[in-house]
């Protein structure tokens, strides 16, 4: 398991909601996706968040809690939107 593997299965098991294992990004491989460099474009995990039943959820809990990476189709530097 690599460490982003690890830091997923932490947040779906911290989240405060009972809903997570809904998410639509929950299991998936491209792991890389969810956490893009600055040069490189998201719209894969974006594409995902469009169709997540968990999407406003998902992008508070990203704010309220200092998240990094793409949540809710945002991407999110401690918790900060960084791209829409």
């Amino acid at each position: 398991m690599t460490t982003t593997d690890l830091a997923l299965t932490e947040l779906l098991t911290l989240s405060d909601s009972g809903r997570w294992h809904r998410a639509a990004c929950r299991g998936d491989p491209n792991h890389e996706a969810w956490f893009p460099y600055p040069s490189q474009d998201f719209d894969y995990a974006r594409e995902i968040c469009a169709g997540c039943p968990l999407l406003a959820g998902c992008t508070e809990y990203a704010a309220r809690t200092g998240q990094s990476g793409v949540w809710g189709g945002r991407e999110y530097d401690r918790g900060r939107v960084i791209r829409e």
